[in-house]
């Protein structure tokens, strides 16, 4: 998880699809909130506490959860004095009021009144105006704020590759493996025989929770044995025969057509 202390009041926290994973979560679940995520929130609140100063008996904390295209969650959180709530709600009783003026009663009797395609484009410049007054009053308050060059970051690195080995008895087993993973990030694989077993190595680079699920499926499902970053994949290589030193799995999905 990266944290990214924006300013004195808000705390930007990047989390990867495959973290949440390791610890038995989904973006799903940290984005609705489920029952599950109860014990991660409380470490999060903690820690985001300590980044802001935060006063639980005199201030809020509000936390905006979204997922990102490519599965990882992005949390918001600001803390909010009783000042900070005032200008909150000046500006949303002023945002109300101006949509008020804007969108009267006039003006949807008047959209009502139109027939055809022009009550079409009537109701659509109603609608245009007030996202406009929206717009014009909130400005960038409705964007996060960008980091500043003198950011504070906490860091925990977490590395999208993972070197994955595959126990066999045939060579038929690992043929289906391969032409079951072919189309996965894998950057690097390798085939190794060692006391009448194979053993096939593979790299694959992908943070992406649902890849890494199909990887791990497929090795459980056709190999005898899956290890992910393991020291016994270290030992077959020093000790084992070497039968395809590159792009195995290429080669092997081959086999099985």
């Amino acid at each position: 998880m990266i944290i990214v202390k924006m300013n004195e009041t808000t705390v930007e926290c990047s989390i990867a699809a495959s973290e949440l994973h390791e610890i038995g979560l989904t973006p799903e679940a940290v984005v609705n909130g489920a029952e599950n995520t109860t014990s991660f929130f409380a470490q999060l609140n903690r820690e985001v506490g300590a980044q802001l100063d935060y006063d639980p008996e005199t201030e809020v904390m509000m936390m905006s959860k979204n997922m990102m295209m490519d599965g990882s969650v992005r949390i918001f959180a600001v803390k909010m004095s009783n000042e900070d709530i005032q200008r909150a709600a000046d500006r949303i009783r002023g945002a109300a009021e101006t949509i008020l003026k804007t969108l009267t009663q006039e003006k949807v009797d008047e959209v009502k009144a139109k027939t055809g395609r022009d009550k079409g484009v009537a109701l659509n410049e109603v609608i245009t105006n007030v996202t406009d007054t929206i717009n014009r009053i909130y400005g960038r308050d409705m964007e996060p704020p960008e980091a500043p060059a003198d950011s504070q970051y906490s860091y925990q690195p977490l590395s999208e590759y993972a070197r994955y080995m595959m126990e066999f008895n045939d060579l038929k087993e690992i043929a289906r493996f391969a032409k079951v993973v072919q189309r996965l990030p894998i950057v690097d694989s390798s085939l190794y025989k060692h006391e009448g077993r194979f053993y096939l190595m593979a790299g694959l680079m992908s943070a992406d929770e649902s890849i890494i699920y199909d990887m791990r499926r497929a090795g459980v499902e056709y190999s005898d044995m899956l290890t992910v970053n393991a020291p016994e994949a270290m030992f077959i290589e020093e000790h084992g025969e070497c039968i395809m030193d590159e792009d195995a799995i290429v080669h092997l999905a081959d086999l099985a057509k």
